[in-house]
């Protein structure tokens, strides 16, 4: 995607990516689809501003195209969370959440606040959190990102700025030397929904970066000669598809919305 958008501008890709991670969860596949937009003369901000504008046009595209099959939808879903505990209700709708989206501009922190919000949350000093925050640079999990959307801030959240030591290697490196240029799009009800990073474009700090993970020098040479012979600043972002279904139908398991769900220790198809 880098080396089409250096050449042509702006480009997206989309097809299947695999993950071979053992997470047997609601949320995750080992292979599913992916939107990959990448854009050439993009900082962080501008991707960013991508992300939102392009989940809004897709919620308001939904609501208007497809009234019908999300009307339908928005009783399934309601008639489900009555047969949940009330404590674990969602308070908004299906269709109210799409709503939610398309009307709020979202609210945008870095990662270093978002842990300052965490620690000092209820759900925190109370330990109800399964994973308790307690240092800056740890990994957020599902339930720090829909606490800080649904109970916090309650608009979408556009978290940026992560510690760079939990983050890939090509992600720019921030002046502070601790964080890079990455940023998540956070949802109610399924937290992450967009992952994405300005990419390291400086030859000599993409080369120090690989050298310090211990990464192997002579397979990444071809990404690091995008940079020795001239290249831009440049940003892209990665929108799963599934995920993006699975908030849009308000359907419960990512394993419902697509067709061969292929999950640790299933490949049958």
């Amino acid at each position: 995607g880098e080396t089409y958008a250096l050449a042509l501008g702006e480009i997206y890709t989309f097809g299947p990516t695999f993950r071979a991670e053992n997470s047997n969860t609601t949320r995750h596949l080992a292979e599913f689809w992916m939107i990959e937009p990448e854009m050439a003369f993009y900082d962080i901000n501008d991707n960013m501003d991508l992300a939102q504008e392009m989940l809004q046009y897709l919620m308001k595209y939904a609501l208007e195209h497809c009234a019908e099959d999300l009307a339908f939808l928005d009783k399934r879903a309601s008639e489900e969370e009555m047969t949940k505990p009330q404590a674990q209700r969602s308070e908004l709708g299906l269709l109210d959440r799409i709503k939610f989206i398309v009307e709020n501009d979202f609210q945008r922190l870095t990662y270093t606040e978002a842990i300052d919000i965490l620690k000092n949350s209820n759900p925190n000093k109370k330990k109800k959190f399964q994973f308790i925050i307690d240092e800056w640079g740890a990994d957020l999990q599902s339930e720090h990102e829909r606490f800080l959307v649904e109970k916090h801030f309650k608009k979408p959240v556009i978290l940026y700025n992560y510690p760079k030591e939990i983050k890939s290697f090509y992600m720019r490196q921030n002046d502070d030397d601790k964080t890079v240029g990455a940023m998540d799009v956070l949802f109610p009800g399924i937290g992450e929904i967009i992952g994405g990073s300005q990419r390291e474009e400086r030859y000599g700090k993409l080369h120090a970066r690989i050298q310090e993970m211990g990464l192997p020098e002579e397979e990444l040479s071809w990404y690091l000669e995008l940079r020795k012979f001239g290249s831009a600043p440049h940003s892209g972002f990665g929108l799963g598809f599934e995920r993006l279904i699975l908030f849009v139908t308000g359907m419960t398991n990512i394993r419902d919305v697509i067709p061969f769900p292929r999950f640790p220790g299933n490949a049958e198809y």
